[in-house]
């Protein structure tokens, strides 16, 4: 039991949020490669919106403020463009690497 006032143990909830951050990599690799490659469809952008989005909420909490901030500049991204535009291949790209960097921050 934790005293009144102390901060919770969050190492469990880490590690279960370090898990699903190599499974969104996965995911976004992919989505990247149909935006990449010309295959995208308004599915990919709205996929790609609400990882963004959730990577900006959470990353932030578990001390990979770079990357909620990568993935927020995505998510407004396509909020004002839902589709393909000359911002977001690059934004897309920093992301990646941004996940890439806190997956193997462990």
């Amino acid at each position: 039991m934790r005293a009144f006032g102390s901060p919770p143990d969050l190492s469990a909830i880490k590690a279960s949020y370090m898990v699903s951050l190599k499974a969104d990599l996965s995911t976004l690799e992919g989505l990247q490669s149909e935006v990449d490659f010309g295959f995208a469809e308004p599915r990919t952008y709205q996929e790609l919106r609400r990882l963004a989005h959730v990577h900006a909420g959470n990353a932030a909490t578990f001390g990979f403020s770079a990357l909620g901030d990568t993935a927020r500049a995505v998510d407004i991204q396509l909020s004002e463009t839902p589709g393909p535009s000359e911002r977001l291949a690059p934004l897309i790209a920093t992301w990646r690497r941004e996940l890439q960097s806190a997956c193997h921050s462990q």
